[in-house]
């Protein structure tokens, strides 16, 4: 796979695509696009600066005998990572209230947060092009509707797979909004193939969208994505994966564990 190829197409679908015919109202964010930036030069020096900047707090112990335990730094965003002893990663949304557990084999990142410049350095990531191509644009995103997103460290050299969270923008009000704004972009897309779409609920407990589609990179390689999507207080919050469509049956599989962990609260 060509560096780029993947999500090239992957984070364009229906991200911050044209307008919905109708309603002239703005794709839904899934994913973000690409816009050009020098950051992976200077990615090292970046998070070396950031770490300096923003030590880990950790709860002194009351004794000799205990071992420390790192509390969970909450951003300016409102969100919170906490690593488990199995790898896994704890999200937590403070702000919109919810959180979700993410498999040790993927790397959990908020744009512009320590572990954003710190990516760079992972092995994983430094020898895979396409991640740290994709790493370097999505930095102008805005954080307050991309939550955060997560790399599948598994990935051959060349591709890329993701999982995203992010609150759609204002003029996305309804669940009705995102589904007319998400066919009109879909439709947009070379090789586009819904294969399902319907309210069903989640094990969060709640009525949400679940979409089934695929599409054509330019390379004619096949992109497939599943994405849920529900209202909570402050809008429409969209979770979704997009991989090489061969892919598809391991990402599901993490997929649905990340869904299966979601649990939602009074934020």
């Amino acid at each position: 796979m060509k560096p780029n190829q993947l999500f090239a197409m992957c984070l364009g679908f229906a991200i911050l695509s044209s307008l919905a015919a109708c309603k002239q109202q703005p794709a839904p964010v899934t994913n973000p696009p690409a816009v050009e930036t020098s950051l992976a030069s200077t990615a090292l020096a970046l998070a070396k600066q950031t770490e300096a900047a923003n030590p880990i707090t950790v709860t002194p112990s009351p004794t000799s005998t205990e071992t420390l335990t790192p509390t969970p730094r909450i951003s300016t965003g409102g969100t919170s990572l906490e690593i488990r002893e199995d790898g896994s990663t704890l999200f937590t949304d403070h702000k919109l209230g919810y959180q979700l557990m993410v498999p040790a084999e993927w790397i959990v990142i908020r744009i512009n947060e320590d572990e954003y410049y710190k990516a760079f350095t992972v092995e994983e990531i430094a020898a895979n092009p396409p991640m740290v191509d994709f790493l370097s644009k999505i930095q102008t995103q805005d954080s307050n509707q991309v939550r955060m997103f997560a790399l599948d460290l598994r990935a051959t050299i060349g591709s890329i797979s993701g999982i995203f969270v992010v609150l759609q923008p204002p003029t996305i009000e309804t669940m009705d909004d995102w589904v007319v704004a998400r066919i009109s972009g879909g439709n947009k897309k070379p090789g586009y193939i819904l294969h399902s779409s319907g309210y069903q609920e989640i094990p969060a407990g709640v009525r949400a969208m679940v979409r089934d589609e695929q599409w054509n990179s330019t390379s004619s390689e096949k992109i497939y994505s599943r994405t849920i999507a529900f209202s909570i207080p402050a809008g429409i919050l969209t979770i979704d994966v997009e991989t090489a469509l061969d892919n598809k049956d391991t990402l599901l599989s993490d997929f649905e564990q990340v869904m299966n962990s979601l649990t939602l609260f009074e934020p």
